[in-house]
């Protein structure tokens, strides 16, 4: 269940989604574009599988350079929200602009992961991959563990072969 906070007087600001997620450990926070505010927990299996793709992500990065993050990483989006990919990267060339820069990177991963939970909405999780290209992403893949169901956007980088079972079974 994603539960989702707004109202015409609700700014969660970079600092206050910040202050939050440290405050509510093992809760998913992200910032919509409009500024709700976006939170549902991380169940245990849906944490060990999300770190599966996270694993992946690094095992690349080793090889191909650049950096992994994890789900509990935020980046800003071009509209102002704030999305934490499940699990994500991001060539060296765009990590050096940002390196020195605190708080969430206005930056859109190149290489976006989601691995969808029992609580979440396969079509609301198209349309987030969706939003991901949109916004400037590389390649972006949904992943149903259920069922292997997978939702490709744009270009996978060279190199990077995702193992979807490992990840499902994670």
């Amino acid at each position: 269940m994603v539960a989702c906070i707004s109202g015409p007087t609700i700014h969660i600001s970079d600092d206050d989604l910040i202050r939050i997620s440290a405050e509510n450990p093992g809760w998913h926070f992200e910032r919509a574009d409009d500024g709700s505010l976006l939170v549902s927990p991380t169940a245990t299996t849906a944490g060990a599988k999300s770190g599966e793709a996270f694993v992946q992500l690094h095992a690349y990065a080793k090889r191909a350079g650049g950096k992994a993050y994890d789900a509990a990483t935020g980046f800003a989006t071009p509209a102002g929200g704030v999305v934490s990919p499940d699990a994500a990267w991001i060539r060296s060339e765009v990590i050096d602009r940002f390196r020195e820069q605190n708080g969430y990177w206005p930056v859109v991963p190149d290489v976006v992961i989601e691995v969808a939970s029992k609580s979440d909405s396969w079509t609301a999780l198209v349309r987030k991959i969706d939003k991901y290209i949109a916004d400037g992403a590389r390649y972006a893949i949904a992943i149903d563990p259920a069922t292997r169901t997978t939702y490709e956007r744009g270009t996978c980088p060279a190199g990077l072969e995702l193992d979807i079972d490992a990840i499902a079974e994670a």
